[in-house]
């Protein structure tokens, strides 16, 4: 009963121009019952412009969220396609500086030909100066936001450790592949928030959705990663028991 009470009275406040019709309506019956019925009319004719007044409000805020909801889905449409094309090109140098921090590591030789461009990511054209943009929800502007914001440091970090002098290959590629992993974990929530599989579906069945890709790479680059340092403490272990002494040495 308390229960029900605390239900009524919060819809009321929700809705006070039907809470008050309601009132009227209740007074007007009185009113007949009392054989007031000047005051009865009065009370029913304010009440029907209240009630009037709440319908209209509510329509008003159902048209309100629909047009919300349909700008949400176009400004998630509109921002797509663009979307779509930088999380292709990060994961595409996730790829390539995987491949070179394994090459760099493996030290046999082998020097893939790819350049300093080939690591620059895309940056948005669209985001964040598109009106579609303040269109998104909360949620989704978020999501883009630190996904963008991200590519700044990938960038950045390109341009500042290509080939610079006295680093390791090993250590700058495989801190480029560091910075696209993490521009890829979030690009991941983008990609389902945005829909970016159902709006850019698979041209043929046996292709791997975009999302499987991403994790395939990076699966790819954790197994790689293990591989490399294995191999580094083999070496050093057999360095240690080849020169025994300069290891105490070392210690020492």
């Amino acid at each position: 009963m308390i229960k029900t009470l605390s239900i009524s009275i919060a819809f009321v406040r929700k809705n006070p121009h039907l809470g008050l019709s309601g009132l009227l309506f209740v007074v007007g019956v009185l009113s007949l019952f009392a054989n007031i019925p000047a005051l009865a009319g009065a009370l029913f004719g304010a009440g029907a412009s209240l009630l009037g007044a709440w319908i209209t409000e509510t329509n008003n805020r159902r048209s309100s969220l629909e047009d919300k909801a349909r700008r949400e889905i176009e400004a998630r449409r509109f921002l797509a396609a663009e979307l779509n094309r930088v999380i292709e090109r990060v994961l595409y140098i996730h790829e390539r500086a995987s491949v070179n921090f394994v090459c760099a590591w493996s030290d046999d030789g082998i020097k893939p030909n790819d350049v300093q461009e080939d690591f620059i990511p895309y940056m948005p054209v669209l985001y964040p100066k598109a009106p579609q943009f303040k269109d998104l929800s909360g949620d989704d502007a978020m999501a883009l936001i630190l996904f963008y914001d991200s590519l700044h440091a990938l960038d950045k970090n390109v341009n500042d450790w290509w080939q610079r002098e006295g680093q390791l290959p090993a250590n700058v590629f495989g801190y480029f592949t560091s910075l696209a992993s993490t521009s890829l974990a979030l690009a991941k929530d983008c990609i389902e928030r945005f829909e970016l599989e159902k709006l850019f579906p698979l041209k043929h069945e046996s292709l791997a959705t975009l999302s499987a890709r991403i994790d395939r790479s990076q699966e790819n680059h954790a197994k790689a990663s293990e591989h490399c340092v294995a191999k580094f403490n083999t070496q050093k272990n057999s360095l240690a028991k080849a020169y025994p002494a300069k290891g105490r040495q070392a210690k020492e």
